[in-house]
């Protein structure tokens, strides 16, 4: 079923969605498969998306926002895309789910054009002398106020940690970035360690606005690892259970309450 009005969410039959109408502009979702569920918050603002629910079993979560959602995302099966609240997405962000792999993006990111999530790479590739498989698909789990240049490639099995900078024209894969970091290159290399970075924009700045902003006296973008940092592995685990509404129970009962330092990453 080919959605292009928001009213039309409420005819579904062999799949589900739940919460708030959100408000469509140029969009549309495509349910080609079963038992897929779509969650929307208040204020989500679908803006030049396409939603594909291309197999069955697959969840996806769209938290509040104040900003536009524009988004290509394609799930395939039994797949949970999670993005949480208030993340920024400068032109089209690409989002391809496959293996029954999951994608979790934390809250208030600043994503630029042309970024792409990929949990899989599309083919098998064998050893030849084994003629075993060596590159299956993982999950890529990304932080809290995190900041990804244009051009970034974030691929299987990345863990980026919140607080942490992702340069343009990066390519992330099966790596894990630590909290409060700065990472680049292709493939991606520390820059910096210890740094954080606010969502200011700096376009318009002359010399008294660059003066002013020379030195921060905050920690609110600082990330330590306490008692609320949630494990990685227990998440996938949770996002991985064959019920939905025990993995949506996880979703609104743990990774929206566990405070600031749920996704910081240690050096």
């Amino acid at each position: 079923m080919q959605i292009t009005n928001s009213q039309q969410l409420l005819e579904l039959e062999d799949n589900e969605f739940l919460g708030e109408i959100p408000k469509f502009t140029n969009s549309q979702i495509n349910f080609n498969g079963k038992n897929n569920v779509l969650i929307c918050e208040d204020d989500v603002h679908l803006w030049n998306c396409r939603i594909d629910f291309n197999l069955d079993n697959s969840i996806l979560y769209l938290s509040s926002n104040i900003h536009d959602y524009s988004l290509n995302i394609s799930l395939h099966k039994n797949n949970v895309c999670f993005i949480g609240k208030n993340n920024f997405f400068n032109g089209r962000t690409t989002f391809v789910l496959s293996e029954a792999k999951n994608i979790v993006i934390g809250e208030e990111c600043f994503i630029s054009y042309n970024v792409v999530f990929r949990t899989s790479d599309g083919h098998c590739i064998y050893d030849d002398v084994s003629k075993r498989r060596i590159n299956f698909a993982k999950s890529i789990y990304v932080g809290d106020h995190v900041w990804f240049g244009q051009n970034a490639m974030i691929f299987k099995g990345s863990k980026i940690g919140s607080g942490s900078v992702i340069g343009a024209n990066s390519v992330v894969s099966n790596h894990t970035v630590p909290s409060n970091t700065t990472y680049a290159g292709s493939p991606i290399r520390l820059i910096h360690e210890n740094t954080f970075w606010t969502p200011h924009s700096v376009h318009g700045w002359g010399e008294e606005e660059i003066e002013k902003m020379s030195l921060s006296q905050s920690d609110l973008f600082s990330y330590k690892k306490d008692e609320n940092t949630l494990d990685f592995d227990e998440i996938e685990e949770n996002l991985n259970a064959s019920n939905p509404d025990d993995v949506v129970d996880y979703i609104m009962a743990v990774l929206f309450f566990s405070g600031k330092n749920r996704f910081c990453i240690d050096g």
